[in-house]
């Protein structure tokens, strides 16, 4: 063989091994990014559950990501004005002398890096949500919606105020919504590539690492304190897919460290043991009104078959079974703010304790509840999650609340907020749970679910014959004062002896 067949030979080698090693690397590539596409790809909400609350997964002021971009050049467009003030603005904090030259060398740098995980990032979404956008388009959308999101969140952190977004109606809170939507949402990475490349003079001095500093910043705008504390507890930011999953890992992560406070108040033993006495003389007095009440409620009246062993009854009907309701202690010290507050300083922590006193999470219901949790469901709906921490939750209290006296037996336990009042505004805070409830995929699944042990508890509960013969009484005489029906029945009860009594003391 001579030299030119060698040469040949090599060549031939050579361009073989490279193209064995690329078709690896693309196979390794093209793994990774099925298994991405499989459990935490940024998809649209199925029609069936979009229809039921359409504005709710829709962005207001901001379209972030290339599912909602065409909103952005129409109806979003004020909103999308917005990016290119806080891209300048966020290039002008590492530096301020406003040049032309440098401002350009930061933006070669931000594309330079989208550039490079640009088909990773496409990998995200459906193909056709993005094979119309050119490559300038896609990577020009992620370096503005990414520095757009970064710069807010530093100006929110640092408390500078951002003019222009408060020009517009409700833009802060507006703001807060869209940037949770399931359909509003880049990859993590790109953030982080992002703020990686950006000087932040003032973060210096706390010397964190960039995807550290990012982590802090996001929990920091999404729960306050609370939030910012809880950055150890997360995952780190390369294993987290957008900020919609992030707010997933901190509400559910915040219930799986909360445990309810020892049983014992802060009165001690003695008021303890007051207190239980209290309780069960409550119960004889309410089994004698059974005993004598019961035999005459109409037969229509003895709704006690109502429920079967599947149902759970409603708060109202929990609260006549004995059952109280109270909100789940947290930790005051710690400022809870953002959107993820509506959740209360516990989201999702609900016990059953002592068999008769419910712990629920506080509820704030205001602008932005019914957005985060319903976001927050289509998010375990997409990474296969029926039976979710938050479709479990919601599910839960769609069943609670199922009319205004529901509503009214949760407000009065400081369980739910409103701003709402009246009977009007307790039939508009059950209509509230009940437009939730309806996303909630939950109830084929509920066993394996985090409240599945407490629920099978409470319709045990409800089937106890003393339990539900007390509801039926209660619905019953509900007009009636029940103090007043207890002192007229002990009264006539302590009659009723005497007069059996008396005549054997009279005789001889």
């Amino acid at each position: 063989m001579d030299d030119d067949d060698d040469m040949m030979l090599h060549l031939h080698v050579e361009r073989l091994a490279r193209r064995l090693t690329q078709r690896q690397q693309d196979a390794a590539v093209t793994e990774q990014h099925r298994i991405m596409m499989n459990t935490h790809r940024v998809s649209r909400v199925p029609g069936h559950i979009r229809t039921l609350n359409p504005d709710a997964y829709t962005p207001g002021l901001v379209a972030i990501g290339p599912l909602h971009a065409r909103d952005a050049e129409r109806r979003l467009r004020q909103g999308n004005q917005l990016k290119l003030a806080y891209l300048n603005s966020l290039i002008s904090r590492g530096h301020p002398d406003d040049s032309r030259h440098l401002a350009l060398a930061v933006i070669k740098d931000y594309v330079r890096l989208v550039a490079a995980r640009e088909w990773e990032a496409r990998a995200m979404y459906a193909a056709e949500d993005v094979d119309d956008l050119s490559t300038e388009d896609f990577i020009e959308m992620l370096v503005l919606d990414g520095c757009f999101i970064i710069e807010h969140l530093v100006n929110v952190a640092t408390g500078k105020e951002e003019q222009w977004l408060h020009a517009t109606p409700f833009g802060p809170a507006q703001l807060s919504v869209d940037l949770v939507l399931a359909e509003n949402q880049i990859p993590f990475f790109v953030l982080v590539d992002l703020i990686t490349s950006t000087r932040l003079p003032e973060f210096d001095s706390l010397g964190y690492d960039p995807p550290v500093l990012l982590m802090k910043l996001v929990l920091f705008y999404l729960g306050g304190e609370l939030g910012r504390d809880m950055t150890e507890a997360l995952p780190p930011a390369n294993a987290v897919c957008h900020i919609l999953h992030l707010v997933h890992a901190m509400v559910t992560a915040a219930r799986t460290r909360w445990e309810p406070p020892p049983r014992i108040h802060a009165g001690g033993v003695l008021m303890e043991k007051m207190q239980e006495a209290a309780r069960l003389l409550r119960r004889l007095l309410l089994l004698l009104l059974v005993l004598l009440l019961y035999p005459t409620l109409p037969e229509e009246s003895r709704w006690s078959a109502r429920y079967g062993p599947e149902v759970l009854p409603s708060a109202r009907d929990l609260k006549r079974m004995l059952l109280r309701f109270t909100k789940s202690p947290g930790n005051p010290s710690k400022a809870v703010a953002g959107i993820a507050s509506v959740l209360g300083h516990v989201p999702l922590a609900t016990k059953l304790a002592h068999q008769d006193l419910l712990l629920l999470p506080q509820l704030r219901i205001e602008f932005g509840t019914a957005a985060l949790l319903l976001n927050l469901m289509a998010y375990e709906q997409s990474a296969e999650q029926r039976a979710g921490d938050v479709s479990a939750y919601v599910w839960f209290m769609s069943k609670l609340v199922q009319s205004s006296e529901d509503a009214t037996v949760l407000m009065a336990a400081d369980v739910v907020r409103s701003g709402t009042s009246g009977r009007e505004g307790m039939e508009e805070v059950a209509r509230f749970f009940q437009q939730v409830g309806t996303a909630s995929e939950a109830a084929a699944e509920l066993d394996k679910s985090y409240l599945g042990e407490m629920l099978q508890k409470l319709r045990e509960r409800s089937q106890y014959p003393l339990l539900m013969k007390l509801a039926d009484v209660k619905r019953y005489y509900v007009n009636v004062p029940w103090l007043l029906v207890a002192f007229v029945t002990v009264v006539t009860t302590v009659a009723t002896v005497l007069q059996i009594f008396a005549p054997f003391k009279q005789k001889p």
